[in-house]
């Protein structure tokens, strides 16, 4: 239709942010716009991920295939990553993937040599950039944790190594799961209710409490002293009472 225009000017509130959490509102817009939001946040933010195992020597009980998806999926900081190039995109290396332009290069060199098993875990990779590394899950409150040895790779015992080289490459989750920067994104309404003061000022306070009462999730409640009825929960949607 002519004259009419479906331009949107969505508003976004932080109601929660942390290192590895965001929560926030999204105003004055439709779902659309909510589950575009969603799918890019999936699927097209690049990340760094490992993509190419070298193994060297690996007598543990897992093979190297299951080696090397489960160093695939070690989170890494990808701070860098919108600075680096996609390895298929890059001139340095005629697409090869091995530069410094457009790849990370890490080492793991583990062998068994007492009768505890010894864990192999994401702390025991040495990358070749500082600011490539993988993500560090331990507990600020400083209580010990198996969390402060990292993501275990593999276990091994008395004789057992295991050596290798790997690449990380910049990537989207759209081609792998792995590059993928969330673990889960969704979404949901939130109505945003409006009382008409007018109306319910003419009610008693027995159809005040009935009407208190109807509610099946309890958003409203009545204040004992004032006989008002505050909202014990705030949402997003405009119904009028």
């Amino acid at each position: 239709m002519e004259g009419v225009s479906y331009q949107r000017f969505p508003k976004i509130k932080i109601r929660e942010l942390k290192d590895d959490y965001a929560k926030f509102e999204l105003r004055e817009t439709d779902a659309s716009m909510a589950n575009a939001l969603r799918r890019v946040m999936i699927a097209e933010v690049p990340t760094v991920a490992i993509d190419l195992v070298e193994i060297d020597v690996n007598s543990s009980v897992l093979n190297d295939e299951f080696i090397a998806h489960r160093l695939g999926l070690i989170p890494l900081t990808s701070e860098r990553a919108m600075a680096m190039r996609f390895s298929r995109d890059c001139d340095a290396c005629d697409g090869d993937g091995q530069c410094e332009f457009c790849s990370v290069e890490f080492h793991l060199r583990a062998k068994c040599i007492s009768d505890e098993t010894l864990d192999v875990t994401s702390k025991d990779l040495i990358s070749s950039d500082h600011t490539v590394v993988p993500v560090d899950f331990s507990d600020s409150s400083g209580y010990d944790s198996a969390d402060k040895k990292g993501i275990i790779i593999v276990k091994l015992r008395r004789g057992q190594e295991l050596r290798l080289r790997a690449i990380a490459r910049k990537g989207i989750g759209k081609d792998h799961a792995k590059w993928s920067p969330a673990a889960t994104v969704t979404f949901m309404y939130e109505p945003e209710i409006h009382i008409n003061e007018d109306l319910m000022e003419s009610l008693t306070l027995e159809e005040k409490t009935s009407w208190v009462e109807s509610s099946p999730t309890k958003v409203f409640d009545i204040d004992p002293n004032t006989q008002q009825i505050p909202l014990t929960l705030w949402v997003l949607m405009n119904p009028s009472i």
